[in-house]
C-alpha cells in the first residue's frame, strides 16, 4: 500500500482506510498461506478461537467469531464430527455445552503458529520492540474508544 498523508486528506479518515486495507491484506495473505496447507478459514478460526478459550459455550465462540450462533453451532456440529473438537455438559447451564478441543487439533495448532511466524516476521520486518509497544497501545486505545461509542450509541436507542 503506497498511500501517504497529504494536506488536503483528512488525516483520521486516512489512517482508517489504512487500517482496513491492512487487516484486508492481512487476512486474504493469512488464508491463502493456510490455504495452501490444507486448512480452510473455517476450520482454523474455530479451533484457534476454542483455543484461547477452552469450554466455551457455542454463544461464546460466535462472539469471538463475529458470526450467528447457529453458524457457530454448524461449525462446531462439523469440526467435532471430524474429530478436532469435542462437547461436554456445561456445570452451570444444563442447555449449553462447552467446546474443548481434542489431541487432533494439535496438529493444526502446531501448523497456525508455523504461518504466523512467517507473517509476523514479515509484517513487522524492521519494528523495534519499543514500536510495536507504542502500536498495541495505540490499537488498544483505539478498540476502547469503539467500544465506549458502540455502548453509547446501544443507549441512547
Amino acid at each position: 500500500m503506497q498511500t501517504n498523508l497529504t494536506p488536503s486528506i483528512n488525516p483520521k479518515r486516512a489512517i482508517g482506510h489504512k487500517l482496513a486495507v491492512i487487516a484486508r491484506q492481512l487476512r486474504l495473505s493469512f488464508d491463502q498461506g493456510v490455504e495452501r496447507r490444507g486448512l480452510t478459514r473455517a476450520k482454523w478460526t474455530l479451533i484457534a478461537a476454542v483455543s484461547q478459550i477452552p469450554g466455551a459455550t457455542q454463544r461464546m465462540i460466535a462472539e469471538a467469531l463475529d458470526v450467528r450462533e447457529i453458524t457457530a453451532g454448524r461449525m462446531i456440529d462439523r469440526l467435532c464430527e471430524e474429530g478436532y473438537l469435542k462437547r461436554r455438559e456445561n456445570p452451570s447451564d444444563r442447555r449449553a455445552y462447552c467446546v474443548y478441543l481434542t489431541t487432533a487439533a494439535q496438529p493444526v495448532l502446531d501448523k497456525l503458529d508455523e504461518i504466523a511466524r512467517v507473517y509476523e516476521a514479515e509484517l513487522f520486518a524492521g519494528f523495534e520492540d519499543r514500536d510495536l509497544e507504542k502500536l498495541n497501545e495505540l490499537l488498544d486505545m483505539m478498540s476502547r474508544n469503539l467500544s465506549a461509542a458502540r455502548n453509547l450509541r446501544a443507549a441512547a436507542k
